[in-house]
């Protein structure tokens, strides 16, 4: 019995630590002031500053980078409460940024 009430125990700490929130913060290439929604989160993004208070502990890996990378572009720095994402993280990452705007030329 207090096996099975131990387990019990363990399994819900578990649980909970997989839904707490963090916070994340990216630092970008190209600045940009605006409000938006990636890896499960709301990003608030100041010139190359982006930063969510709340989220879920999935938006600070490398999907989430990915997920934002996605819509803002290059990302230089992704750092989660308890995680920063390492050069190798980072690399994998921008696999996934956007594609800067492409340029037109005139020809005659």
């Amino acid at each position: 019995m207090k096996f099975a009430i131990a387990t019990a125990f363990a399994v819900m700490s578990l649980a909970g630590s997989a839904f707490a929130d963090t916070a994340v913060t990216a630092t970008i290439d190209t600045p940009v002031h605006a409000k938006l929604i990636a890896a499960h989160a709301v990003w608030n993004c100041d010139g190359a500053t982006c930063v969510t208070g709340s989220a879920p502990d999935e938006t600070a890996s490398v999907s989430g980078c990915q997920d934002l990378a996605k819509k803002l572009g290059h990302v230089s720095s992704y750092v989660g409460d308890a995680r920063k994402l390492d050069a190798k993280g980072l690399d994998k990452c921008n696999k996934s940024a956007a594609a800067p705007a492409a340029v037109g030329t005139a020809s005659r």
